[in-house]
């Protein structure tokens, strides 16, 4: 019996010794489970710390930097666009703005030439008589370019530059030395075909036309039967010169310096007015500076002279 006891206590420090195994190993187990689950914890930890702290920040700061140098790089691209554009184009930027806000010695798209060029001295109620008689003369103009050739009549007789500002320079001073305001025809055409030489034929060839702007002054007998000019664009008036004086102007008296009035009566596509000034370039030197001529609803009246030689 005491054997048998012996073998139960035995059995007991067995099932102790096993209980305490399991504990043992349970602990250890469990110690260990929450051991790697540590691990994980300091992997995971890790983990973010990686992501916080290394590569990424590194990255997201080198993405933000590169941004900002883009920008920089940008703004310093914008900054030269801006500060060099001026630099090479003040001038021609301001010319270009005077030009569009009434400085015709540039080219230009106007049509009429037209505005008041002179000193205004104030309202006049009513329409003046004007102190010196206004005359409407019809007379042949001296070159009719649209006279027929006396080499072919189908061809009409052709004149060199020179030949038409000779006329031009005579036509002034047959108007200029009237003691009255003469006003005569004016044909304003594209495309002449001017000799190049006074000897060359009035055939048109290749090598003795110069096509250009012309303005005649009188009288063309044949305008609208000359094949010729059709479809060209043309400007058909009346022109007066305005001699130094003091002008009564739709209610406005101005005082205006010498210039040729152009009124319209009949127009064919354009003409811009920078071609008519180079037209009255032979007499820049006596006419009104840069303004030698204006485009006008009706004639001027003058009221009071101001020159005796103008």
């Amino acid at each position: 019996m005491a054997n048998d006891l012996d073998d139960i206590l035995n059995d007991e420090d067995d099932l102790a010794s096993f209980f305490e195994e399991d504990a043992t190993d349970g602990d250890d187990d469990l110690a260990s489970l929450f051991a790697e689950e540590d691990d994980d914890s300091d992997d995971l930890a890790s983990f973010f710390a990686d992501d916080n702290d290394t590569e990424d920040d590194a990255d997201l700061a080198s993405f933000f930097d590169g941004d900002d140098d883009d920008n920089k790089e940008e703004e310093n691209d914008l900054a030269s666009f801006f500060a060099e554009e001026p630099s090479g184009t003040d001038n021609k930027d301001t010319t270009d703005l005077a030009s569009f806000f009434g400085n015709d010695d540039d080219d230009d798209d106007d049509d009429d030439g037209g505005g008041l060029f002179g000193e205004i001295l104030g309202a006049v109620s009513g329409k003046p008589e004007p102190i010196l008689p206004y005359k409407k003369e019809k007379r042949k103009a001296k070159l009719d370019v649209t006279k027929s050739s006396k080499e072919d009549h189908r061809n009409v007789k052709r004149y060199t530059k020179s030949e038409l500002d000779e006329q031009l320079k005579r036509d002034y001073k047959y108007m200029l030395g009237k003691p009255y305001m003469v006003i005569q025809p004016v044909t304003i055409m594209a495309d002449y075909p001017y000799k190049k030489k006074k000897s060359n034929s009035d055939a048109i060839e290749s090598y003795n036309v110069e096509y250009d702007y012309a303005l005649v002054i009188g009288k063309l007998l044949k305008w609208r039967s000359t094949e010729q000019f059709t479809r060209k664009p043309y400007k058909l008036g009346e022109i007066m010169y305005m001699k130094r004086g003091v002008y009564w102007v739709n209610g406005t008296q101005m005082r205006m310096e010498p210039h040729f009035a152009i009124v319209l009566h009949r127009s064919y596509k354009r003409i811009k007015t920078k071609r008519i000034r180079d037209m009255l370039a032979p007499l820049k030197q006596r006419l009104r500076t840069g303004k030698p001529f204006s485009i006008y609803k009706e004639f001027p009246i003058l009221i009071e002279r101001t020159g005796v030689f103008s």
